[in-house]
């Protein structure tokens, strides 16, 4: 009986590794090709574009051909700032386009960001208090890692001492987001 208990603690632990290690594998292909695709963007940032000349004549600079070049110019500009912004929210984040869905039918506009912002207005849920004055706070932005739908890993300190933690998020209906602490430790 005592064997058959360890063979079942050593299988689990197995399998356990094997899926960890095909998870890491995944988020290092998808950093991979987010570092790809950032690469791209912020070449083409930094690629110039040289439109022909001022027309030559009364029309000059103020010609319609001047307006709708800057005006392309700008929208373009926008929209690479658009998806240079998009990619800098997941890079801290396992969720997936289904999971990032999942969360927008329950009620979030921008599930990364949402999330972020809920988690980092939820100090309360720190369970150690501040030190030599400090108030603890859960750092925002990249310090909080999104994982697999409902899990988040997060950050906090106080400016003097620091730790992690890890919570659960529910999303209740409305958008409104619950969250729950499930293991925090200070570094």
């Amino acid at each position: 009986m005592r064997q058959r208990a360890i063979a079942l603690v050593v299988l689990l632990t197995v399998g356990s590794t094997v899926y960890f290690a095909y998870r890491w594998r995944q988020a290092e292909h998808l950093r991979t090709e987010t570092m790809r695709w950032t690469r791209a963007v912020m070449d083409s940032l930094g690629s110039t574009l040289t439109p022909p000349g001022p027309p030559v004549g009364p029309e000059g600079r103020d010609s319609v051909y001047w307006q709708w070049v800057a005006t392309t110019a700008q929208l373009q500009s926008r929209r690479w700032q658009a998806a240079v912004r998009h990619w800098a929210e997941l890079r801290s984040s396992t969720l997936d386009e289904s999971d990032i869905e999942d969360l927008r039918r329950q009620g979030l506009q921008n599930p990364p960001r949402d999330l972020r912002e809920s988690l980092a207005s939820h100090p309360e849920l720190i369970p150690f208090p501040g030190v030599l004055g400090g108030t603890m706070m859960i750092l925002p932005d990249d310090k909080i890692a999104l994982l697999r739908s409902p899990y988040a890993f997060a950050e906090f300190d106080d400016g003097h001492i620091n730790g992690v933690m890890l919570v659960k998020y529910a999303v209740l209906p409305g958008g409104h987001i619950e969250w729950k602490r499930l293991w925090a430790t200070l570094d």
